[in-house]
């Protein structure tokens, strides 16, 4: 038998925790994805990430934990539906899958990859 990888355990918890967002969104017309016309493609949801993440202060030292934030905000609303972004209990999800992620050695040192993974492009200019 295999074991389970603390990362499946965390998706497992997020998708808990986004049920009832996404029941809410679904009930709310409007609130859902975006109309075929406004669809953002997954190359411009990347690049716009991408300026977030290098818009961050270099001598900000919260740097790393915003990186990840903002592509947990976009890998979420990739895989959850863009209304997420708009639900005002979304940023406590943010916190709660944050902390969640440091709880565990293994997957705090992925996390910490991850951040030193977003960071290493080129600092913005100061």
């Amino acid at each position: 038998m295999g074991t389970i990888v603390p990362s499946q355990r965390l998706a497992a918890a997020v998708r808990a925790q986004l049920a009832p967002l996404q029941e809410r969104a679904a009930a709310r017309p409007g609130i859902g994805a975006p109309a075929e016309g406004t669809r953002r493609k997954p190359h411009e949801v990347s690049v716009a990430m991408a300026r977030r993440i290098a818009a961050l202060a270099p001598e900000d030292p919260d740097r790393p934990r915003k990186a990840v934030r903002i592509y947990l905000e976009a890998e979420l609303a990739r895989e959850f539906g863009a209304g997420l972004l708009n639900d005002p209990q979304f940023p406590a999800l943010l916190d709660a899958v944050q902390e969640r992620m440091q709880e565990d050695a293994q997957t705090a040192g992925a996390v910490a990859a991850l951040a030193r993974l977003l960071l290493a492009g080129k600092p913005r200019a100061a």
